[in-house]
């Protein structure tokens, strides 16, 4: 999992140029498809792309991922065509130059939020999580606009033949707990997942934190691969369809040494039911050793 900030260490261009322009973020995936040898790509640039789709002012840096420095009001937030809004394009052109340059049947991945995280983001984090107990109303219907506006975007990624990745950075067991997950995030993950399903792709969720506290709300969402940063067993005795894809801690990348990534990269494989895939827990950190990403695709069993 590899986003805008390390394909721009890969290739040596400011951060701000590669978030924002398709060509460069081609460049830099196919440099790390050369580089790592992965199974897959995913396009990512960051977590705030359909937030500033849908309004969000961003300030951009050649040295760190985009900002937001002004959030919506809620009441001001209303549909848009997503694929077509903001940065979307460009990253649609970013999968296009990719697919072009390899075999025709290499999977590609396209990232986006799951509605519960965008609406936060849209809205702001604090103010959206404390709206989810003084003003739930108000959640709700941000809520239905974000995730009409993703299922857009769900169609267009599917009719393109990529794959949806919903990544949910805030719908997560560390920081909403099963109840709020249950009430507010899991109804707009199930209406994208039964899209996805009609459009005959694959339901696959990133979630960021803990999975402990969701050990019984996200197996009703039948999904076909969960990408995860925590090992939580009992989970995945109730998941024995799903891929589990995960995971490698991702300081190491940045912070260890080949003894270190291999042993946590043999003890996540110990564990991970099979067919599983290997990945790192989030995305790597911008700058990851690409000798120690290495040493991680080249372990052996």
């Amino acid at each position: 999992m590899i986003a805008a900030d390390h394909l721009a260490r890969l290739i040596k261009q400011p951060l701000d140029r590669v978030c924002q322009s398709g060509g460069l973020l081609a460049e830099g995936l196919l440099t790390a498809e050369e580089l790592y040898n992965p199974d897959f790509l995913i396009v990512f640039s960051d977590i705030a792309v359909e937030a500033e789709a849908m309004g969000v002012d961003l300030e951009y840096s050649a040295e760190r991922n985009p900002h937001i420095v002004r959030h919506l009001d809620p009441d001001r937030v209303g549909l848009i065509d997503m694929p077509a809004s903001g940065r979307l394009p460009e990253l649609f052109r970013a999968a296009d130059i990719c697919r072009k340059a390899l075999d025709p049947h290499f999977p590609i991945f396209f990232s986006m939020k799951d509605p519960f995280s965008l609406a936060a983001l849209v809205m702001g984090s604090e103010a959206f999580l404390a709206a989810l107990l003084k003003a739930p109303e108000v959640v709700n219907r941000l809520l239905e606009v974000c995730c009409k506006n993703q299922l857009r975007l769900v169609e267009v990624i599917c009719s393109r033949g990529y794959i949806p990745l919903v990544g949910a950075p805030i719908a997560s067991g560390s920081l909403i707990g099963p109840r709020w997950f249950r009430e507010f995030a899991q109804p707009c993950l199930e209406t994208l997942y039964n899209r996805i399903r009609e459009l005959e792709s694959f339901c696959c969720l990133h979630i960021c934190g803990e999975v402990a506290p969701l050990v019984e709300q996200l197996p009703q969402l039948n999904l076909d691969l969960l990408s995860f940063e925590e090992w939580c067993e009992p989970l995945w005795e109730k998941m024995p369809g799903t891929v589990p894809m995960g995971y490698v801690t991702t300081d190491l990348f940045a912070r260890g040494n080949e003894d270190a990534v291999r042993n946590a990269t043999l003890a996540c494989l110990a564990n991970q039911p099979r067919p599983c895939v290997l990945s790192t827990a989030c995305d790597l950190p911008a700058n990851a050793d690409p000798r120690l990403v290495k040493c991680m695709m080249q372990v052996e069993t």
